[in-house]
């Protein structure tokens, strides 16, 4: 899965949708505002029923209101996210790009590596858990 580009050079170049800020931002917009493209960690990436494949799959792709607060770091990430889901829930298209932490225990995390050979595509099927945290329903694989 190693990536020859930098994850924010794969959303310039590959996606044409520049993130706003690099180091904070969580996902962009096509510059032709044709689809959204989220970064998302594997890990977040679970099966309402792990053992049956045909379960809907879901990602966590934002935190919830009072957890953001509590672990804020002052970035603009969290507005941003809102209105990239925002578009989404219009009928944007929208597509995950999935990244791998080093440590899923430490936070803030850093990446490992991101595929670049896929998307995931996103279902415009959303719920909150019970902490406040939203998922999205993930679709099929889109190869690149």
């Amino acid at each position: 899965m190693a990536s020859v580009l930098s994850i924010s050079e794969f959303f310039k170049i590959r996606l044409k949708a520049p993130l706003v800020i690099v180091r904070q931002s969580w996902g962009a917009v096509a510059t032709d505002k044709s689809a959204v493209y989220l970064a998302i960690w594997q890990d977040e990436i679970h099966r309402d029923d792990p053992k049956d494949p045909s379960s809907p799959t879901w990602v966590y792709v934002l935190w919830g209101e009072q957890e953001w607060k509590d672990k804020n770091d002052g970035s603009f990430a969290r507005e941003e996210r809102i209105k990239h889901l925002e578009l989404i829930k219009s009928g944007v298209p929208g597509y995950a790009v999935v990244k791998v932490a080093k440590d899923v225990s430490v936070m803030p995390r850093q990446m490992k590596e991101y595929n670049p050979r896929y998307l995931i595509s996103l279902k415009n099927e959303f719920r909150t858990d019970e902490t406040g945290r939203v998922q999205v329903m993930l679709g099929e694989k889109v190869e690149l």
